[in-house]
């Protein structure tokens, strides 16, 4: 049995936990578009219709009290809720929507590992029920599957707190070893579970796709000339600050792995180790490139006995133009499915992928929420406020968007700092904002 509220659901059965044993790596990101307070809708038919105002159904949310935005503070995710805003589009009631549910194989991670539609993560599968849910992905359901977030257990609490929005992931890539198997993984779009089909020996359940955004808004919602001018306001300063970032987390990591070299070489030259010194030499002098840092093709020979997040912002921002994966478009499938026969990406080598303003919008305030290289556990914990509140339906594109805005900046402005203070005490000949100068400059006004 179930009771159900906006996001999550507790979950009365046993589920499979997360495999025992296994750690959270470091976060690999060097290698692997005014204030905006409310959302456009992207909630749930089910969601809407349990709301009491017309009003209310157009935002398509769950119903719930404006307590104002507390996300620059790093509040918990169900902390932050846009203040009340008046919407100037066109509002109409939404079109009956047939659901199709399909039941999907699910794994069940902590909930400050909640994975995005944008990014990636490398898993490392060793426990046979893991590996059986793999040859199920990859045999039958084109390599799909749903990666769910739960909350800690509270004393006397029987079973799983289970959040009732997951992410719809693709296998991108699996790496068979002697013991288990490495696989890389994608979010890709959001879907929302109903019921368990059953929990042994791994979780399988049903699911319904979460609508995404449509050319001219949502089902019941056609944002105004007014608001489409915010969103494009908002999406520019994600595009120029998420820029700024990887710029300059290319030269404060470029720097990082020219210092490594430099004691790499030092320590050689001690040794006078011949041809091995030089060997290392050109290894290291290798990995300085910024092409190589954000580069992840190789990520699966480092992940051990865990898992680990390698989505960085620049793969991340690749996927916001590549073709949108729903769980619709797998129920428009013959099922069962192999993974090589789906042929997910086709789209892109057939350059068949054309999305509007808004999908692009969409699709962009899920990615530009990844990890900056070099945060703190501060900047960690807001970051995971900020992703759950961008997978709840309670939230939409106006909300993620602004999240975004303040993520980016935040981490620019680290950022600057961090090369700024490297370029004083390390020697460097140019300033970080002698670096920027041309971009889009931080700060809330902006």
């Amino acid at each position: 049995m179930m009771t159900t509220s906006a996001n999550a659901m507790v979950a009365r059965v046993t589920f499979s936990r997360p495999a025992p044993g296994a750690r959270r790596l470091p976060t690999r990101t060097s290698r692997g578009r005014a204030r905006a307070a409310a959302a456009f809708p992207v909630g749930t038919v089910g969601e809407a219709v349990s709301c009491s105002s017309r009003r209310r159904l157009a935002l398509g949310g769950a119903c719930t009290r404006a307590r104002g935005a507390r996300v620059a503070a790093g509040a918990a995710s169900d902390d932050i809720e846009p203040p009340a805003r008046d919407y100037t589009g066109e509002l109409r009631m939404p079109p009956e929507v047939e659901e199709k549910p399909v039941v999907l194989p699910a794994m069940l991670f902590p909930m400050e590992e909640v994975l995005l539609p944008g990014s990636t993560q490398v898993l490392h599968l060793y426990e046979a029920r893991f590996l059986a849910l793999l040859d199920e992905v990859t045999a039958k359901t084109g390599g799909l599957f749903a990666h769910l977030t739960f909350h800690p257990p509270s004393a006397g609490e029987e079973g799983l707190r289970i959040n009732q929005v997951a992410s719809l992931v693709r296998v991108e890539e699996v790496v068979r070893e002697d013991v288990g198997a490495k696989v890389v993984i994608v979010g890709e779009s959001r879907v929302a579970m109903s019921d368990v089909v059953e929990s042994d020996p791994y979780v399988r359940a049903r699911f319904t796709a979460v609508p995404t955004m449509g050319a001219a808004g949502t089902l019941a919602y056609t944002p105004s000339d007014d608001e489409m001018a915010e969103v494009e306001a908002l999406v520019e300063f994600i595009d120029s600050a998420a820029n700024d970032v990887a710029t300059l987390a290319d030269r404060l990591l470029t720097d990082a792995a020219a210092e490594a070299s430099e004691a790499t070489e030092a320590s050689d030259s001690d040794d006078a180790s011949g041809p091995g010194s030089s060997d290392a030499l050109v290894a290291s002098d290798a990995a300085t490139t910024p092409e190589s840092l954000w580069d992840i093709s190789g990520v699966t020979d480092e992940v051990e006995w865990g898992h680990a997040e390698v989505g960085n912002l620049r793969r991340a921002m690749a996927w916001v133009d590549g073709p949108s994966i729903t769980l619709d478009d797998l129920a428009d499938k013959s099922l069962p499915l192999e993974m090589d026969a789906a042929d997910w990406l086709r789209p892109v080598v057939d350059e068949q992928v054309n999305h509007s303003e808004l999908q692009l919008a969409e699709r962009l305030s899920f990615a530009c929420l990844q990890v900056a290289p070099t945060s703190t556990e501060g900047d960690l914990r807001k970051l995971v406020s900020c992703r759950n509140a961008a997978m709840s339906t309670s939230h939409g594109l106006m909300d993620r968007l602004k999240l975004g805005q303040i993520v980016l900046d935040e981490q620019r402005q680290a950022l600057r700092a961090k090369v700024a203070l490297k370029s004083a005490f390390g020697g460097g000949a140019t300033s970080a904002e002698e670096d920027m100068d041309g971009g889009v400059g931080g700060g809330e006004g902006r």
